[in-house]
């Protein structure tokens, strides 16, 4: 189910693992629904409609796209899905650097 800007969510709306919630009538809040909700890292962003019917987005959480505006809401969905395919796989190991010998 996408969200557009005409479309105003009254109750949570899971995509994928996020969870835009709505704040008021023209803010959302955007949530990690894999994490606990009282986990800092569940909180993703902040997201305003403004006067000209774009949304803006206060990201709180890395990896976030570094856009801070959008059409609407699936734009926005879309946009931190790809920022969280392009971060780096945590889960394995770091790969080895390199040192000089001592000297």
């Amino acid at each position: 189910m996408s969200t557009t800007l005409s479309d105003r969510p009254s109750a949570p709306v899971p995509r994928g693992d996020w969870e835009l919630t709505p704040l008021g009538h023209d803010s959302w809040r955007v949530c990690d629904r894999a994490r606990r909700q009282g986990d800092a890292d569940c909180l993703i962003a902040y997201v305003e409609r403004n006067s000209t019917g774009s949304l803006d987005v206060l990201w709180l959480r890395r990896p976030c796209p570094r856009v801070t505006r959008f059409r609407d809401v699936k734009h926005m969905l879309d946009a931190l899905d790809e920022a969280i395919i392009a971060a780096a796989d945590r889960s394995r190991a770091p790969s080895p650097i390199r040192h000089l010998p001592p000297r």
